[in-house]
């Protein structure tokens, strides 16, 4: 069946379908042993779409759990860290936004509304199938 279109008519573009499962990065780093990357799992509750994450910075060391919202080019989903410096304790947004790319995700990370992406280039998210960062950050608070 064709379907013409009046001009200047333009089709509006799905939305993205939310992400759910397990989606991760996370490595050891050969040189030192530290874990390095960011694993998300995405699953609802209540209604609500929702992430719990663990952004390894040379360790697991927590986990975050935030609602996820629809942001303009992807999905948004954030956290306050607390940075303590000269001037004490500073609460400092964390914010990844993630968008589906094949079948993992792509993501770009900004804290403080700074891009920190390194090299300037998103990362990318692969589907996992076993909790690993997760998995290190709570064995930590048991």
């Amino acid at each position: 069946m064709l379907v013409s279109l009046a001009p200047g008519t333009a089709l509006a573009k799905a939305p993205l379908s939310w992400p759910i499962g397990l989606f991760s990065n996370v490595r050891t780093s050969h040189e030192t042993g530290d874990l390095i990357g960011l694993e998300v799992r995405f699953y609802e509750e209540a209604g609500r779409h929702m992430a719990e994450l663990a952004n390894c910075e040379g360790w697991c060391n927590e986990t975050h759990v935030t609602e996820v919202t629809r942001g303009d080019s992807g999905f948004v989903l954030h956290y306050t860290e607390i940075f303590t410096g000269a001037q004490g304790d500073v609460p400092v947004e964390i914010r990844f936004v993630v968008w589906p790319a094949g079948t993992g995700l792509n993501f770009s990370t900004y804290q403080g509304g700074e891009n920190i992406d390194p090299n300037g280039k998103p990362q990318r998210l692969r589907r996992a199938t076993k909790l690993f960062g997760i998995a290190v950050a709570k064995s930590g608070k048991e």
